[in-house]
């Protein structure tokens, strides 16, 4: 899961937490449809890192790529 590759980021601990809840979240998703909304949740809460600059542009463009292969992973676990 992306526990792994979020905790080789330094990010900061009033990021580290909404971070942690969404990968909580996804992880006690069990159908497709609550897994997509998790993703889109995912999305929203990086998009809103993203526009406030609280994170490098690097930590944002790895973010939405550990959640996006994590979803990827969880759909594929349903196939």
């Amino acid at each position: 899961m992306p526990q792994e590759r979020l905790d080789l980021l330094k990010l900061p601990k009033p990021v580290r937490g909404p971070i942690n809840d969404l990968v909580r979240a996804l992880n006690a998703a069990s159908t497709r449809a609550d897994i997509e909304r998790e993703g889109e949740m995912q999305i929203a809460v990086i998009l809103e890192l993203e526009k406030t600059r609280r994170l490098k542009p690097a930590d944002i463009e790895t973010l939405y790529m550990i959640f996006d292969d994590a979803v990827q992973e969880r759909l594929q676990a349903l196939a």
